[in-house]
């Protein structure tokens, strides 16, 4: 990623931010942001605001965003922000993650793993607020007693780069499979680029390894022994096999078998077949798919992606595609001030290796991002810039592998309740 800056990447939004084609094609009707000055926050005002981590009370979020922008002596309030925001389609954002992560893989240059551009892809379930107009748009999960609102996000990430290439929020109960061949489908349209993708055991069949072949995708799989015929049956611990495809065609295939730390046989299937490799090479890289549930881990956690700020389906889907396009803007700021912490270490005798505080970071580029956004003269920009990353890289944290902490699973219901927001 040495070509690839934060800086320019704000430049690359800011260019859209600016350009009235993209506001047009944002709209959801053509009579919309039209008349000047009719409008307490007009179309660009509206998605810098949904661009600054807004997390805590909506109306001092608003407030705030206001006094930030030095906008007119009347603030709007949560309702008249929350009929603004509907004038806004969510392809307005997803078109923000676009630019950026075009621009990213432009030239080509990219970390690779032996060669290959490296990503994941998977699900995760997202909780929304538990409104019956939720619950209609997205779908539910449900015990003997209640129904729960829940939305089905997937992403396909690039593991070396950390970025989330393409992304999808849809109804809960989608075939994940479904919404794989999408992602899929917009990944070609971007530009194949000698592509490795890792999957874990919820998408084997017969029809998506089928669905690979044909696009010329390389791929590694964990699998279950009751998967494929084919599959249950080779038992050698590195076995070439062929399965028949749905269409009849004959595919190639690499069946690897070893046991786990606790005595549970893995199983996992590729159609890599370089001899180089062996099975703990697939081992590792299989293990690298962790880095997508570190991702997802990230966006809910540091970003609070289910702590949506409205109550239909379009300002969830603007709030997921926002928080996308700031975790991605969020990996480039870290891995440029990883790079100046490990400069700053380079001799020294330190018990652990250093990274970025990810809070610090995400409490740092609030207000500031939009700032670099709005700021016309580069000096200046590049200036706040410079003085956001000495703040990151002072507050570092030791990087201690290794650790591990059990999972709180079950069902619950409005973690982030509309009503309920903080104050500070």
């Amino acid at each position: 990623m040495e070509n690839k800056t934060f800086l320019e990447a704000v430049r690359v939004t800011e260019r859209l931010l600016n350009d009235v084609i993209f506001m047009c094609e944002s709209r959801m009707k053509s009579t919309y942001f039209t008349r000047l000055g009719n409008n307490k926050m007009d179309f660009s005002s509206l998605i810098l605001f949904c661009l600054n981590f807004v997390k805590k009370s909506f109306q001092l979020e608003l407030d705030d965003f206001h006094k930030l922008l030095n906008l007119p002596d009347v603030s709007i309030s949560k309702q008249g922000f929350s009929e603004a925001r509907q004038k806004i389609s969510p392809n307005a954002f997803m078109k923000l993650v676009d630019v950026v992560t075009e621009w990213f893989y432009e030239d080509g240059v990219i970390n690779t793993f032996k060669g290959y551009r490296l990503s994941a892809i998977d699900a995760s379930i997202l909780e929304l607020n538990n409104s019956e107009r939720l619950r209609m748009a997205f779908g539910f999960c449900e015990n003997k007693t209640k129904k729960f609102a829940r939305a089905l996000a997937s992403g396909i990430y690039d593991i070396e780069n950390k970025i989330m290439i393409a992304s999808i929020i849809t109804r809960y109960n989608t075939s994940e499979r479904d919404v794989a061949i999408e992602l899929i489908e917009k990944l070609k349209e971007m530009g194949l680029k000698n592509d490795l993708i890792l999957f874990d055991r919820g998408y084997p069949s017969r029809h998506f390894i089928s669905y690979l072949h044909s696009n010329t995708i390389k791929f590694l799989m964990r699998v279950s022994s009751s998967t494929l015929k084919e599959i249950n049956e080779s038992k050698g611990p590195d076995q070439r096999i062929q399965i028949k495809g749905v269409d009849g065609e004959v595919i190639a295939l690499r069946v690897l078998r070893f046991t786990l730390d606790s005595g549970i046989e893995e199983i996992l299937v590729t159609n890599v077949m370089h001899e180089d490799w062996g099975i703990q090479e697939f081992k590792e890289l299989y293990f690298k798919r962790w880095g997508i549930e570190v991702k997802y881990m990230e966006l809910k956690s540091r970003l609070q992606l289910e702590n949506f700020t409205g109550d239909t389906a379009i300002s969830v889907e603007q709030d997921f595609y926002a928080s996308v396009y700031l975790g991605n803007m969020m990996a480039l700021l870290k891995h440029e001030a990883n790079e100046k912490i490990t400069e700053e270490n380079d001799g020294k005798d330190l018990k652990h290796k250093y990274e970025v505080n990810t809070n610090i970071l995400v409490g740092k580029l609030k207000n500031s991002l939009i700032l670099m956004f709005l700021e016309k003269q580069p000096e200046k920009r590049t200036s706040l810039f410079h003085r956001i990353m000495q703040e990151i890289v002072r507050n570092k944290v030791p990087i201690r592998p290794g650790r591990c902490f059990k999972r709180n699973m079950g069902l619950k219901a409005n973690k982030y309740s509309l009503n309920r927001k903080r104050c500070l």
